[in-house]
């Protein structure tokens, strides 16, 4: 068996790893990603079974539903490729054994993802360069494409690679990383940066004076004085709880623009 033994090469693993950032490129919401993880496992599939038969198997089985986070996701990628040649080199792997890895990975991988990329790093890189942006240099939303891009193909990159070298002790090796404290670390720091950029760059304003005896007050400046950027918070969180109850993000900002040509139109912001 050794003499006939199938092995995919560091060609096989680039090219895998290329095709897993379509991933989502034909994502649907019966399988979700599943369509592009069967297309990245096309050329893996051709190379590891010659019979027809096997290879409309091994299609099919990733069919399945799949649905994780786009950029971590490499390492079921890795993992599924040596699961596939293992099976396909008559080693004690079945199609059982394969499909139950791609369930219990996608979830967990997912919140990594979600914690690390979405709530994380992503806020701050567009907070730095909005920050740059807004102080009038214009590279800044190409430095956000290149950051965030460079990241992305590199995570995806070693999370195939690893996902494949070391696709039974990965999942071990990533616990002794304590990867649940960095996710928590990672979601506190973006709420923080979140927080900050609401504070920083949201113009909320009122003109509204009032007069007590002889004297006109500011309403703004009493606000500052007592409570700073209590306008900016309240409409944040008017708009986190509108999303909150499931309104969609075109409906928010239509009832932002509608609410704040009101508002102002009366003198009120």
């Amino acid at each position: 068996m050794s003499e006939n033994r199938v092995v995919l090469t560091k060609k096989d693993i680039n090219r895998l790893f290329r095709r897993s950032n379509a991933v989502q490129s034909a994502f649907n919401f019966e399988r979700m990603q599943a369509l592009g993880f069967a297309y990245a496992m096309i050329p893996v599939i051709n190379k590891l079974y010659s019979n027809k038969e096997e290879r409309i198997q091994a299609y099919q089985r990733h069919l399945g539903y799949f649905n994780s986070h786009p950029w971590d996701c490499g390492v079921i990628f890795g993992i599924v490729a040596s699961m596939e040649e293992r099976m396909a080199n008559g080693e004690d792997v079945s199609e059982d054994n394969i499909t139950a890895i791609k369930g219990a990975l996608m979830g967990p991988l997912a919140g990594i993802g979600d914690s690390l990329f979405w709530g994380a790093f992503r806020p701050i890189v567009a907070g730095i360069c909005a920050s740059l942006a807004l102080s009038g240099y214009g590279i800044a939303p190409l430095i956000f494409v290149i950051v965030i891009n460079v990241v992305h193909f590199g995570v995806e990159y070693w999370c195939v690679k690893n996902g494949y070298q070391f696709a039974d002790t990965f999942m071990q090796k990533m616990e002794s990383l304590n990867v649940k404290v960095w996710m928590e670390a990672a979601s506190i720091l973006g709420l923080f940066v979140v927080g900050g950029l609401a504070a920083t760059w949201l113009g909320v304003s009122t003109p509204l004076v009032y007069t007590v005896g002889e004297a006109t007050v500011e309403l703004q400046s009493v606000l500052n004085n007592v409570f700073p950027k209590l306008l900016p918070l309240v409409a944040t969180l008017g708009v986190f709880g509108l999303l909150r109850k499931g309104k969609s993000a075109t409906w928010v900002m239509f009832a932002i623009i509608i609410v704040g040509f009101t508002l102002g139109f009366f003198g009120i912001l």
